[in-house]
């Protein structure tokens, strides 16, 4: 008897774990991507070099391979053709509607606005002047992003008039529809949630604070830590507010993603994805709720009945704490790395679920510039938030880094 075949749309680090679960549970995998040497080509059972922003070339071979499924992880370029795939060839999935509400920023407010999702004020940037009229009405400050871009890429805080024209021009850059949008800034802790829904019904997952670089960046998430600080009540306003942006976007089986900020008016939805997102945020929803959001994405794919009574049940912590190492770590980043790791150290400190590098000997430290700047990450589990928080720094500290240049004295992982 053959097996059925699963096919995911991307092989990078982050579909990895989705490969390697999916053969453990008895399917036959099969990835598209446009490097050859993306980790996921050699692991899965077949490869195929085609762009995952590419919906006939994906098509294409899931018609080849008969698929039983389709999924992606992590990436939101992927979101659009998971969605083509398993429309037209009648898989499980989310609809092309959900993607695209979920994937552009200005359709995701238009459905905003009619489901009264509370969010940010915003409006459509196609030109200067746009974004003149907005700020005429709303004053400074003002948040510019890309429609449908991701990673923190392209979006900037503006204070004042000198910054526009480059925040408005650099938004148009990594926008794949040259729109943008321009919302009004709100203040306060942004918490991302993770929840699994099962036939319209929701099941949240995890709250987690999304701590994020002080200026001069913007937006780039440094450490992710559960719980957030948050009462009973303002815990339940945040979930209330999610619940409204997964039925606005017509989300009725798979993993939602909202993002939300706990401002003084109230909570905002920043944004919502319906993929499992990158940034060990799938980590952060296994140790929160033991459940594990790439079985629960596979079984949903593969059309499985009842996908979160069929996932395995993993032991969850009271508190956790991912951080990401970055240049903000280092007192210089002009210097050629020599020598990383090894990561074992960090594993010498009490409730350390993950240490991984991404950095190379002859690379630099990138700059932050994005969140693929983000070259390292400590998971550390704890009774308690503070005791996550320390563990996570301490474990990041054991991490050595070595330079070709002597002046480079030493690291500071920020605390």
């Amino acid at each position: 008897m053959n097996k059925a075949t699963l096919l995911i749309i991307g092989a990078g680090h982050e579909q990895v774990p989705a490969v390697r679960k999916a053969q453990a549970m008895g399917y036959r995998v099969a990835v598209t991507d446009m490097n050859p040497d993306a980790p996921g080509m050699a692991l899965a059972d077949t490869a195929r070099v085609v762009s995952t922003a590419d919906k006939a070339g994906n098509l294409a071979v899931a018609r080849e391979l008969a698929i039983g499924g389709v999924m992606t992880i992590g990436s939101e370029t992927a979101v659009p053709v998971v969605a083509h795939v398993a429309a037209a060839l009648g898989l499980p999935g989310y609809s092309e509607a959900t993607a695209l509400a979920a994937t552009n920023k200005n359709t995701m407010r238009e459905r905003f606005a009619l489901f009264d999702v509370p969010t940010t004020d915003s409006e459509p940037v196609q030109d200067l002047e746009q974004a003149f009229s907005f700020i005429d009405r709303q004053g400074f400050p003002v948040v510019l992003k890309p429609s449908d871009s991701s990673g923190q890429r392209g979006t900037t805080l503006v204070h004042d008039f000198a910054a526009l024209r480059a925040a408005v021009d650099d938004a148009f850059r990594f926008s794949g529809d040259q729109r943008a949008i321009i919302e009004k800034f709100y203040a306060g802790p942004e918490i991302n949630v993770t929840a699994a829904v099962e036939h319209g019904q929701i099941r949240f997952l995890s709250l987690s604070e999304r701590v994020t670089a002080p200026p001069p960046y913007f937006g780039i998430a440094i450490e992710h830590v559960s719980p957030p600080p948050l009462d009973d009540s303002q815990r339940q306003v945040i979930m209330d507010a999610s619940e409204k942006a997964i039925r606005a976007v017509g989300l009725t089986d798979g993993i939602a993603y909202p993002q939300v900020l706990h401002t003084s008016d109230g909570p905002k939805v920043l944004e919502i994805a319906v993929r499992i997102p990158g940034g060990h945020m799938y980590e952060v929803a296994l140790h929160a709720s033991g459940i594990d959001m790439v079985e629960f994405s596979i079984l949903t794919a593969m059309g499985h009945p009842s996908p979160l009574s069929a996932c395995t049940i993993h032991p969850a912590s009271p508190a956790l704490s991912v951080l990401f190492l970055t240049e903000r770590d280092f007192p210089s980043s002009d210097a050629v790395v020599r020598k990383v790791g090894p990561v074992d150290a960090a594993f010498d400190v009490p409730g350390v679920k993950l240490a991984r590098m991404h950095l190379a000997s002859g690379q630099k430290i990138p700059s932050l510039s994005h969140s693929g700047a983000r070259f390292g990450a400590v998971l550390a589990v704890g009774a308690t938030r503070e005791e996550a928080c320390r563990r996570s720094r301490d474990a990041a500290r054991r991490i050595a880094i070595e330079f070709d240049s002597p002046t480079v004295a030493g690291r500071h992982v920020q605390g």
